[in-house]
């Protein structure tokens, strides 16, 4: 089966920023990080979560594969960069920037076979999560690391 390149993309990015173990710490932490959600998010690191969910749910609106969908970003300094953002984008001659230069980027495609909508949207909804998250690591709770859903209401 093939590796869900998206969320490979987004569990380096998480370990990288906040220097915690994506899935033990957030796989299913509270309400809304990990798989699905409902209810109320129980704290600041949990409304990330939310928040990310409905990034995605916008993305998904739009026809982007969330799950498989990989992208290209560097992580340097402290800082995420996504791949529309890096060097190689903006020249003309490399793969990426080829991509990035073609016609009706303006638009918002209808699914990943268009353009890099795709890509560029699920970067961004995931380098909002993990600076989200970077910011809310004083509100990281031991007690939500394994919440049970049962309890999301």
């Amino acid at each position: 089966p093939a590796v869900p390149g998206g969320l490979l993309d987004l569990k380096s990015m998480i370990e990288k920023v906040t220097g915690k173990d994506a899935l033990k710490n957030y796989g299913f932490y509270g309400c809304y990080c990990g798989w699905g959600g409902r209810g109320t998010p129980k704290d600041g690191t949990d409304w990330c979560c939310w928040l990310h969910d409905l990034c995605y749910g916008r993305l998904e609106e739009e026809g982007c594969g969330i799950r498989t969908q990989s992208y290209q970003y560097r992580f340097a300094r402290g800082r995420v960069t996504c791949g529309w953002e890096l060097p190689e984008a903006r020249s003309r001659e490399h793969p990426l920037g080829q991509i990035m230069h073609s016609p009706g980027l303006g638009a918002r495609p209808p699914s990943d076979e268009h353009g890099p909508f795709c890509p560029v949207g699920l970067c961004a909804c995931d380098r909002k999560l993990v600076y989200c998250l970077k910011r809310n690591l004083w509100s990281y709770n031991p007690h939500y690391q394994y919440f049970p859903n049962i309890f999301c209401s």
